[in-house]
């Protein structure tokens, strides 16, 4: 061998391994992962937020029930007090059920609608004073029994 080829023999290094690999970027795999867990949080922060803005409805309209119940003494004012009780239903079935009729309901039709939706075990014959009660001089009803179903009506579609 000549003094030019020993010289660059001398110039090879010895066969070595790769460095250890940087943590940035990261793999494409975990690039999925990461989208992966954003897109689990964002859905779990827009059902959190849903069921609190629900319980916050829900609080809100039971405590119009409970200012009702305490404003309007149902012997009194029960053309007042039924009538308070009257739009408490139609706001939360107006909330709950918009792309329905049930907005424009009067009369017979009004309460048939609300008492299907009710648990069968509740007794809802109470709600034909929102039928009946505007228009008699003096409505004879139940009122602890109209507050219950009033409470029920918002836990279950408020």
């Amino acid at each position: 061998m000549n003094a030019d080829g020993s010289q660059l023999l001398d110039q090879l290094r010895d066969i070595h391994s790769a460095g250890e690999p940087g943590w940035w970027p990261p793999a494409p795999g975990w690039w999925v992962v990461a989208a992966i867990v954003l897109v689990l949080l964002t859905l779990l922060l827009r059902k959190l937020l849903n069921q609190w803005a629900i319980r916050r409805r829900r609080k809100a309209w039971l405590h119009e029930l409970e200012q009702l119940i305490r404003d309007r003494d149902p012997l009194h004012q029960p053309h007042e007090y039924l009538a308070g009780l009257n739009r408490l239903f139609r706001a939360v079935a107006i909330r709950a059920f918009p792309g329905t009729a049930c907005g424009r309901l009067q009369g017979e039709p009004w309460v048939a609608w609300i008492k299907a939706l009710l648990p069968e075990k509740v007794d809802s014959e109470g709600l034909h004073a929102l039928n009946s009660g505007p228009y008699e001089p003096l409505p004879t009803f139940d009122a602890d029994q109209l507050n219950q179903l009033a409470r029920t009506w918002v836990k279950l579609y408020g």
